[in-house]
C-alpha cells in the first residue's frame, strides 16, 4: 500500500511547524505517521518542537533539499518508508526550498510504487506577502504556483480589504489552488484536510518542464544561514530587545527569519521565533543545544556576533 504524502511548504516563518502541530493535536493523523523535517543550514530546531507530539522525526541537515534534492532527501524518503512502513508521511521542507524541485523528485519513477502525494500546502504570512514577493520572487512564486492548497497565516492581523487584495494577487499566480484564509482559531483540522485528492491538472502541472522555463538559482546563492551558539544564560526579554535593534538597523543585513533556544538564569529553556514584525517565545522542557539560527541575505556576521555576545 502506498504511503500518503502531505507536503507543507511556505517561506521562512510562514507557520508550517505551527500548522502541523495544530493538525497533530487535533488527531488529524494516526500514530503510523512520520514527519520528515528539513532545515536550511547547520542547526535543527523545529525537529525538537515536533518531537513533543511523539511522532518520529527525521531531520536532514547534511544535504539540504533546496540545493541537493536528488541526493540526501530522496534517500531519506526511501529509508523512512522502508523502516517505518507509514500510512502517512508529512514533509516539511526548508522555507527556501523550491517546491517544484521537491515535486519533480517525488514524482520520479523511484517513488511511483511506494508513495502518493495527497496534499501540497503552501503557507503565506500575510503581513510579509508583498515584501517577500518583491524581494524573493523566484522562490516565493515557485512555492505558490505548485500548491493545490494555499493557507494564509496571521490573517487575523489584517483587515478584510487587505486579505482580499492578497487573495486576488495569489489567484493571478495560481488560479487553481484552494485558498484557506480564515483565522486558524476558527478552523478545525477537517477544514485543512478536506478534498484530499490532487486534481489531474495539478499533477500534470508539476512536470519537470517547469524548471526549464524558470530562473533556477539555488537557495545557497541567495540566502545565508548563520548560527550563533549561546553558552551563557540569558533572559528571553534580552533576546527580544536585540531583535528590536535588528529590526530598526540596517547594519546587520537583511534578516528574514531567526529561531533558537536559550536558557535563562533560573534554568528554564525558551524556544523563540522571529520574522519581521513579530517575536514569539515559549518555555520548553529541555534542549541539548542553545543556539540562535539566523537566515537572510547580506548578513553582517561580525556585527551580529558582537550584538549577541553583549
Amino acid at each position: 500500500m502506498k504511503a500518503k504524502i502531505d507536503i507543507f511548504s511556505g517561506f521562512l516563518g510562514a507557520g508550517k511547524t505551527l500548522l502541523i502541530k495544530k493538525l497533530l493535536s487535533e488527531k488529524a493523523y494516526g500514530n503510523n505517521t512520520v514527519i520528515i523535517e528539513n532545515e536550511f543550514g547547520e542547526v535543527g530546531i523545529d525537529g525538537q518542537i515536533l518531537r513533543e507530539c511523539k511522532i518520529d522525526v527525521k531531520e536532514i541537515n547534511s544535504g539540504c533539499i533546496c540545493c541537493q534534492v536528488s541526493g540526501n532527501f530522496g534517500d531519506a524518503i526511501i529509508e523512512v518508508i522502508n523502516q517505518y512502513n507509514p500510512d502517512k508521511v508529512i514533509i516539511e521542507p526548508s522555507g527556501v526550498a523550491k517546491l517544484s524541485e521537491i515535486l519533480n523528485l517525488l514524482n520520479g519513477s523511484r517513488f511511483q510504487s511506494i508513495l502518493e502525494i495527497r496534499n501540497i500546502f503552501t503557507l503565506i504570512d500575510v503581513r510579509n506577502y508583498k515584501m517577500y514577493l518583491k524581494n524573493f520572487k523566484e522562490f516565493y512564486e515557485n512555492q505558490i504556483k505548485k500548491a493545490n492548497k494555499i493557507v494564509l497565516s496571521r490573517s487575523q492581523m489584517l483587515d478584510r480589504k487587505a486579505i482580499d487584495e492578497i487573495i486576488s494577487s495569489l489567484k493571478t499566480i495560481n488560479s487553481g489552488a484552494e485558498i484557506i484564509y480564515d483565522s486558524w482559531d476558527n478552523l478545525k483540522a477537517k477544514d485543512f484536510l478536506k478534498n484530499n485528492t490532487l486534481q489531474s491538472e495539478i499533477k500534470s502541472n508539476n512536470s519537470t518542464n517547469f524548471l526549464k522555463r524558470e530562473i533556477n538559482h539555488s537557495a545557497k546563492e541567495i540566502f545565508e544561514n548563520f548560527p550563533i551558539y549561546i553558552n551563557k544564560n540569558v533572559n528571553i526579554e534580552e533576546i527580544e530587545k536585540k531583535f528590536e535593534v535588528i529590526s530598526n538597523n540596517d547594519i546587520y543585513g537583511n534578516i528574514i527569519r531567526a529561531k533558537g533556544v536559550v536558557e535563562d538564569c533560573k534554568g528554564i529553556f525558551h524556544q523563540f521565533d522571529y520574522v519581521p514584525n513579530e517575536f514569539k517565545s515559549r518555555n520548553i522542557k529541555w534542549s541539548n543545544v542553545k543556539v540562535l539560527s539566523i537566515i537572510g541575505s547580506h548578513l553582517n556576521r561580525t556585527e551580529l556576533e558582537q550584538l549577541f555576545s553583549k
